[in-house]
C-alpha cells in the first residue's frame, strides 16, 4: 500500500521479521552482463550461496544477503567499482516482472516515477520509495529499511541508470535528469557517471535522490498507453499480494484460479470452497478493500495477459480456461480491460 503525504506519495515499510527478497531476473541482469564480460556469472553465484534452481523461475525471489553477496563477488571480479552502469545496459522491460511494461506505457514521466514508487517492492520488498515534487523539480528517493540487510551501493547505480535509460528510451535520448544524488562515496572513474547521467551529481548524499524538471516529467509520453499501463498494474499488484501473508483475497484469488476451468466461479461457490458463508465471504472482502467481482476480474485478466503472452495455447481455449462460456465473451470482456482485443494483444 501506498500512502500520500504533502507533495509525496510514499511505499509504506515493509513488516518488521519479513524475509528480505530480491526478484529473481534481477540477479539474473547481472549473471548476463558478466558473462558478456567473459565472466562465469554462475561460479559467482555459487560461491555467494545462489544455486542455479534459484535463478530457473524469474518471478522467485532470492535473499537479498546472497544477492549482496553477488554483487560484491562481481565487483571484486571485474575490479569495477562502477558495475551497476553496465549493468543498466542489459535491463529490459520484463526484468521487472510486468513494473517494467507499466512504466514504459505511463502517459507521463510523473507517471512513471509514481508507479515506480508504488510497485517498488517488485524489485525488492526493503525499499521505502518516495515521489517529491517541488516548484521547479519532481524527484523519486530511494531508500531501504534500515533494520535488515542493505543493498550494495552498485545494485543501486545500476537503478537509477536504469530508470535514466527508460526515460530517455520513452522521451529522447537528449533527455537528462536535473541532478543526481548518491548515498555511496565517490569511486575511482565518477567521469563515467557523468558522462552516463549527464547532470550534476552529488556522491556521500545523506540519501539517494533523482530528480527531473518539472516540465519534463509532465511531458506526454509519445509510446504513452494509459489502458496497457493500467493493465501491467493489475497484473504487478497481483504478484506483490502473492508475497504478503495470507488474506482472504489470497484465499479467495486461489480458489477463483482452481474453480475457473469449470465455468465462472459464484460467491456461493468460492464461499463453499472456503467453508464459510456467501455473506460472511463478501463482509470479509468488504473489510479489506475490495469485493469478489473486483478480483474475479483482476485474477482472469491476470491470467489471460499470462497465457496471451505465451503462445501455446489458442484464444478459444484461453476462453475455456478463464471460465467464460464463448470466445466473444472473453473477447468483449478483454477488450474492455485493456483496450485491445486478445489477438491484437498477443
Amino acid at each position: 500500500m501506498s500512502r500520500m503525504a504533502e507533495g509525496v506519495l510514499e511505499l509504506e515499510r515493509p513488516e518488521p521479521g519479513r524475509a528480505t527478497t530480491v526478484l529473481t531476473s534481477w540477479t539474473g541482469t547481472l549473471l548476463q552482463a558478466l558473462d558478456a564480460m567473459g565472466i562465469d556469472g554462475q561460479a559467482l553465484a555459487q560461491r555467494a550461496g545462489i544455486s542455479p534452481d534459484d535463478l530457473e523461475d524469474p518471478e522467485r525471489r532470492i535473499a537479498l544477503e546472497a544477492t549482496s553477496r553477488l554483487w560484491r563477488l562481481a565487483v571484486e571480479a571485474t575490479g569495477d567499482p562502477g558495475l551497476g552502469l553496465e549493468v543498466s545496459r542489459f535491463v529490459r522491460p520484463g526484468t521487472f516482472h510486468t513494473l517494467g511494461h507499466a512504466v514504459i506505457t505511463s502517459s507521463t514521466l510523473r507517471e512513471a516515477l509514481e508507479r515506480i514508487a508504488q510497485f517498488s517492492r517488485v524489485t525488492a520488498d526493503c525499499s521505502v520509495v518516495r515521489v517529491e515534487e517541488g516548484p521547479e523539480e519532481i524527484a523519486l528517493v530511494i531508500s531501504f529499511d534500515a533494520a535488515g540487510p542493505l543493498p550494495t551501493h552498485e545494485s543501486i547505480d545500476a537503478i537509477m541508470a536504469t530508470i535514466v535509460r527508460a526515460v530517455r528510451f520513452m522521451l529522447a535520448q537528449s533527455v537528462s535528469p536535473r541532478r543526481l544524488a548518491l548515498v555511496r562515496p565517490e569511486p575511482e572513474r565518477a567521469e563515467r557517471f557523468g558522462e552516463l547521467f549527464r547532470c550534476p551529481i552529488e556522491f556521500g548524499a545523506p540519501r539517494n535522490r533523482l530528480s527531473f524538471d518539472r516540465a519534463t516529467a509532465e511531458q506526454a509520453v509519445p509510446g504513452g498507453n494509459p489502458r496497457l499501463a493500467r493493465l501491467h498494474d493489475s497484473v504487478t499488484a497481483a504478484y506483490l499480494e502473492g508475497l504478503d501473508p495470507a488474506t482472504t483475497v489470497r484465499q479467495v484469488r486461489s480458489a477463483i484460479g482452481d474453480l475457473l476451468p469449470t465455468g465462472e466461479p459464484t460467491v456461493a461457490s468460492v464461499a463453499s470452497v472456503l467453508s464459510t458463508s456467501a455473506r460472511t465471504l463478501q463482509r470479509q472482502l468488504q473489510e479489506e478493500g475490495t469485493s469478489f467481482r473486483e478480483i474475479l476480474r483482476e485474477v482472469r485478466l491476470g491470467l489471460a495477459v499470462a497465457y496471451l503472452r505465451r503462445g501455446d495455447q489458442t484464444v478459444t481455449e484461453i476462453t475455456r480456461r478463464l471460465g467464460f462460456s464463448e470466445t466473444p465473451s472473453f473477447s468483449r470482456a478483454f477488450k474492455q480491460w485493456t483496450g485491445v482485443s486478445p489477438t491484437h494483444y498477443r
